[in-house]
């Protein structure tokens, strides 16, 4: 049993595919290719290393492609020469396929494998690849658990939560809309109650006034009506008082009028 364990595991001899099948944007490929064109030139890095890159042209029985590679597999590629080109790249630079590497990627040169170059075939890298926007529909929104429909975390999970939200908005702007005009109302309400009021106070106070002038009036009247010959004002006393000291007056010369006949007799 130990023994079955640490066996070493036998390596999987890798699958070459011709260059029709490498598409852009995938990873991972293996090929044979023919360089048919490269240029080499050596840049300085910022920490003053020197990296040598080669571009060039490359190609099989269907077409031909550019590449570009960085390090030590540019100095592998020369031109003429048959290489394998394990676990590329295909990168999509300036909306145009190119052949790269990655740090998984490797270049060997494979001497016994013949590979001849089709220059009338289809060059790969002429085409132009423009990015698509994705959009969605009914049948395309699919959810990690499934097809649209599925209850568990599906596309009709996420509609649904769009239009709560949609809903939810809707019901806030309503709700602030009501506030408002509630507002509105109130506060036409206190100014419509604040102007009956004060009229109702203004006709109050006119009542008042006339209810005190008519009280007034009625009680001069009722005073002036009630009260003995006596009581009344000192102008009617003084009058009565002046009529009948005239009266006197005139007795008294009268009386004096006597006494002097009675005296000449």
């Amino acid at each position: 049993m130990a023994q079955r364990q640490n066996a070493p595991k036998a390596l999987t001899k890798p699958v070459f595919d011709k260059l029709s099948k490498v598409f852009p944007g995938v990873h991972g490929y293996n090929v044979y290719l023919r360089i048919d064109e490269v240029k080499k030139e050596t840049i300085t890095r910022y920490d003053g290393s020197k990296l040598t890159v080669a571009e060039g042209v490359a190609g099989d029985e269907t077409g031909i492609i550019k590449f570009r590679v960085l390090g030590e597999y540019a100095n592998v590629i020369e031109k003429g020469r048959v290489v394998a080109w394990r676990n590329g790249l295909s990168e999509v630079f300036q909306e145009h396929q190119r052949l790269s590497l990655d740090q998984f990627g490797r270049i060997t040169v494979e001497n016994d494998v013949q590979v001849a170059i089709n220059q009338a075939g289809k060059k790969y890298s002429e085409t132009a690849f423009v990015k698509q926007v994705k959009t969605l529909n009914d049948d395309s929104r699919r959810g990690p658990r499934g097809p649209r429909g599925n209850n568990r975390r599906g596309g009709d999970n996420r509609d649904n939560r769009q239009d709560n939200r949609q809903d939810n908005r809707q019901d806030n702007r309503d709700n602030r809309d009501n506030r408002d005009n509630r507002t509105r109302d109130n506060r036409d309400n206190r100014d419509y109650n604040r102007d009956n009021n004060r009229q109702e106070n203004r006709d109050n106070r006119d009542n008042r006034q006339d209810n005190r002038q008519d009280n007034r009036q009625d009680n001069r009247q009722d005073n002036r009506q009630d009260r003995p010959r006596d009581n009344r004002g000192p102008r009617d006393n003084n009058r009565d008082n002046r009529g009948g000291d005239n009266t006197r007056g005139d007795n008294n010369r009268g009386d004096q009028n006597r006494r002097g006949q009675r005296r000449d007799q």
